[in-house]
């Protein structure tokens, strides 16, 4: 007969042993950008997001219009090239270009497993970004 106990403090360390990995996955510096996308943090329900895809392409969307170009990583040295978007015009415009302005000015960034922080010229947080498929 298996004893109620003991398959509960199982599970309890089990449990405890799967926070701890994902918080230290959390905190782990992130790698590359390529195959990741991101949102701005604290709007969950944004339409608004950046994927980073291989050979320096990335693609997103505005929150109205969606977006395509190219992107440089070096370090934590970052540029993106020319974005080109679709022409919709939807009544939040004002979200769509400063989401779009602040890509433009990026210069760098500081990426942990689940975010992303671009920097301006002088070391200025620009944006902050949460990873949506931090599967």
């Amino acid at each position: 007969m298996l004893r109620p106990l003991p398959l509960f403090l199982a599970a309890l360390a089990l449990s405890a042993c799967a926070k701890a990995v994902k918080q230290a996955r959390a905190q782990t510096p992130l790698a590359t950008l390529a195959g990741s996308e991101w949102g701005p943090e604290g709007a969950p329900d944004s339409r608004q997001f950046i994927a980073f895809k291989s050979a320096g392409e990335v693609m997103g969307h505005g929150g109205c219009n969606r977006f395509f170009g190219s992107y440089e990583l070096e370090g934590k040295a970052l540029r993106f090239g020319p974005l080109a978007s679709t022409r919709m015009a939807c009544a939040d415009m004002k979200s769509e270009h400063a989401f779009m302005s602040a890509l433009q000015s990026a210069r760098a960034i500081d990426a942990t497993h689940l975010r992303l922080t671009l920097l301006g010229e002088n070391g200025e947080v620009i944006l902050t970004l949460r990873r949506r498929d931090w599967d």
